[in-house]
């Protein structure tokens, strides 16, 4: 049993994926990728970005925290619709101020991962050309998790 368990890890690891998106031209593609992700999420999303404004994804996001998911929200500067999501309930707002952030980091389940640069704007990403990369490598995961702890105890909860 333990040599089949063995093989399906290496298995699981040689199959992992790395999805980029050329943005704004594989925009829709990207967004699709990304609400399908975070619609199916089952415990947690965590993202963390300077500023947020992406009405597509906060309904999305809205409807995971509806069936239980939880959201962790960090970001520079608390404002527009990060602090519309802190009147539910599965919700932790963060805010970061040791210095800005320059990337998006969005981490779904723990088993899916996207990398985006600067802020999570739709209208930024739609008019301005950037790379975008999602993943389920859990190389990339595990890597994403350390960051995302590090910078969650630099930040100030929101509501303390």
């Amino acid at each position: 049993m333990i040599k089949l368990i063995a093989l399906l890890f290496t298995i699981s690891i040689t199959n992992a994926n790395i999805f980029p998106f050329l943005l704004p031209d594989e925009g829709s593609l990207f967004n699709h990728h990304l609400q399908t992700h975070l619609k199916n999420s089952q415990k947690e999303i965590v993202i963390v970005t300077p500023s947020m404004n992406y009405p597509s994804l906060s309904k999305s996001i809205l409807r995971s925290i509806s069936h239980g998911t939880h959201l962790t929200l960090v970001v520079s500067k608390p404002s527009g619709s990060p602090l519309s999501f802190i009147a539910y309930e599965r919700v932790t707002l963060f805010s970061y101020t040791p210095r800005a952030l320059a990337d998006t980091l969005i981490l779904i389940d723990n088993i899916h991962v996207c990398h985006l640069s600067g802020s999570l704007n739709e209208k930024s990403l739609s008019n301005n050309v950037s790379n975008v990369w999602c993943s389920d490598e859990p190389s990339l995961i595990l890597a994403t998790q350390k960051q995302i702890t590090t910078l969650i105890k630099r930040s100030k909860p929101y509501l303390q």
